[in-house]
């Protein structure tokens, strides 16, 4: 009991002390500059921004009083927002002892407000208020009504292409009595489509009255920019009725609860991908039911590597900064991705952030700007949050939030995705106003996890190399190790995949040899047994054993030098990552719920197992194959 009073105490300490730093904060950037700083590098949520902001002008000075109240951070929450007459009684209250909660600061707030009205202002208070909550249940159960009745309504027509059917007296009359409870509900005087923000929610209601208006008079033709109906796609003032509905269409029956297979093709989420290297990300997102409008990488091999492996792409070989990207705004792209150079950011380098010529995070906000994607999602190292490039990042966010998109910041880890290697990446995430607060992270694998051994041993083992199964069967058993040097699981995972094939830093090299692998060299062939015989023997890894390792195709062929091959690899995000977060992306955007498994590993897997080694070293074989043979 005394250790939690003491670490109660210690908690309202914390608290003074972050205000009083934050006070200091403030005494040399502006307010605006401390927000952004706490926001981005503290990630702390608007509330308590205000909270640690305000503290000094509403409790400065009543730091003794609350730490003897040894006072919560909700407490102190509510006293910061309180009037300056309640926070004074409260404050008294505390000083003589008296135990204080968010519930009897709430009742002291509203019985020193009522002491300011005459009983005739109190009744009439009270009595609008329960008119206001009749008339807004009265309305609720109008607007239910009324989105029951249009969802019904939208359902039937939204899918028909002939305009005689459209224009039927059965479609009109129901058409002209949602026009009346739709004009009783948001009025009947809207602006035009053409004159509103694409998407906001003012261009949706009025894009939905104009389709109501022309079904009453049996019409619905392209207007104001927006088209004929054409063959494949649906009316976008159909799809904007349907919205108000409540329900988000998608394609999909609305009663099922996990998607099982992509859209087709005319629903699949168009991308623009930036700096897309030798195409991680690309096959992530094509495996996700993406279409890739364009893919935008400056090196020429692997623009090389792009074309040749997906000659249908659009690949435009060239530096993002030379090229105006205002002409996919009118294709109404879903998404811009990419993963910008993490060198300016990387533990391992010179960690210059904005004052390295490589930093393309303020391109990736103008290119933002320009597209106005639905949502955005950019890949980096996870030195980008470190506290040096706190004020850059700050201002990166910030201009972000100025094109209007909702930003997040999460971390990724490749290995909770079946990805052998331990490969940790930061994510900005950014979604239109429109959409935001809809993106969630996609869920991890634990049961998909593998290791190094069963990933390569078959690649090892390819040249003659007979003690490759035996190798992969240690891998398999090799203890990992947590922060704190706790056992937390077996199988070794690969360190990162290193972009270098010449002599590797001594850190980086001790981190391999520990899981009995040389990363120094990119050799072209498996061992033989004549060189594994050799003492001191570690396996190096060939560029398609690195490809494996990053979670490339095996048919996936890579263009130039070997250098440029490691690059290309080494800078790549695994695939089967990049489709799950193309997929939770897409769940934002259609409100789908994904059956994660069938789309993220739609064949039946094949596993890996390697027996003891007997006299004569088995080949690897499938899952229940030894049974079979025994």
């Amino acid at each position: 009991m005394n250790r939690i009073v003491t670490l109660q105490a210690q908690m309202t300490d914390r608290i003074l002390q972050m205000a009083a730093e934050v006070e200091k904060l403030l005494g040399f950037s502006t307010e605006r500059e401390a927000r952004e700083f706490l926001r981005a590098r503290c990630n702390l949520p608007s509330s308590e921004l205000s909270t640690y902001v305000r503290f000094a002008t509403t409790l400065k000075g009543s730091d003794e009083i609350l730490r003897k109240a040894r006072a919560s951070f909700p407490v102190i929450k509510a006293l910061v927002a309180a009037d300056p007459e309640a926070r004074a009684e409260i404050v008294e209250r505390m000083d003589v002892g008296a135990r204080v909660d968010n519930k009897e600061i709430a009742a002291i707030r509203k019985r020193l407000r009522a002491a300011k009205l005459t009983p005739g202002q109190i009744m009439a208070e009270r009595h609008g208020k329960l008119a206001k909550v009749a008339a807004r249940k009265t309305s609720d159960e109008r607007a239910e009504h009324f989105k029951s009745d249009l969802f019904d309504f939208v359902v039937a027509i939204i899918d028909i292409r002939d305009a005689v059917h459209i224009g039927c007296d059965a479609v009109r009359a129901r058409a002209s009595d949602l026009k009346e409870t739709f004009e009783s509900l948001f009025g009947s005087e809207h602006r035009n489509p053409e004159e509103l923000k694409p998407r906001s929610a003012a261009h949706e209601l009025s894009c939905s009255h104009v389709a109501l208006v022309h079904l009453t008079d049996g019409t619905l033709p392209g207007a104001a920019g927006v088209g004929e109906i054409k063959p494949d796609e649906r009316h976008p003032w159909l799809l904007s009725l349907y919205a108000l509905t409540g329900r988000a269409p998608g394609g999909y029956p609305i009663d099922r609860s996990k998607v099982s297979q992509l859209p087709p093709a005319h629903h699949r989420p168009k991308v623009v991908e930036l700096c897309a290297g030798a195409g991680g990300m690309a096959i992530g997102l094509e495996r996700a039911g993406y279409e890739h409008v364009a893919l935008v990488e400056f090196d020429k091999h692997a623009a090389a590597t792009l074309r040749l492996n997906r000659p249908h792409w659009n690949v435009i070989e060239d530096d993002i900064r030379s090229i105006d990207f205002t002409i996919y705004r009118q294709l109404e792209i879903d998404l811009v991705c990419g993963g910008p150079p993490c060198q300016p950011y990387a533990s391992e380098g010179y960690k210059l952030g904005k004052d390295d010529e490589r930093d393309l995070l303020p391109e990736m906000v103008r290119v933002v700007n320009e597209i106005r994607p639905r949502c955005f999602l950019f890949e980096n190292v996870d030195g980008l949050l470190h506290a040096r490039h706190a004020d850059h990042i700050a201002n990166i966010l910030r201009g972000f939030r100025k094109s209007g998109y909702q930003v997040e910041i999460h971390r990724a880890r490749a290995e909770d995705f079946g990805v052998a290697q331990e490969r940790s990446r930061v994510l900005i995430v950014g979604l239109r106003a429109d959409l935001a607060g809809a993106f969630r992270m996609p869920p991890s694998f634990p049961d998909r996890r593998t290791n190094i051994g069963d990933v390569l041993a078959d690649l090892l083992a390819a040249n003659g190399w007979k003690g490759a199964y035996e190798w992969a069967r240690d891998r398999r058993e090799q203890p990992r190790f947590g922060r704190d040097g706790e056992v937390i699981g077996n199988g070794a995972l690969a360190s990162t995949i290193v972009t270098r094939r010449g002599k590797p830093r001594e850190k980086e090299a001790a981190r391999w040899s520990k899981k009995c692998v040389d990363i120094a060299g990119l050799p072209d062939r498996a061992p033989t047994a004549e060189e594994a015989s050799r003492p001191g023997f570690l396996p190096a890894l060939t560029a398609r054993m690195r490809a494996r390792l990053q979670d490339f195709p095996d048919d996936w062929r890579f263009v130039g030098g070997k250098q440029s091959v490691a690059d290309q690899i080494g800078n790549a995000v695994p695939s089967t990552m990049a489709a799950a977060l193309g997929l939770a992306l897409a769940s934002a955007l259609k409100e789908l719920t994904w059956d994660w498994q069938a789309l993220l590993w739609p064949e039946a897997e094949v596993r890996i197992e390697v027996a003891a080694p007997p006299l004569e070293p088995l080949e690897i074989l499938p899952a229940g194959a030894l049974e079979a043979v025994e």
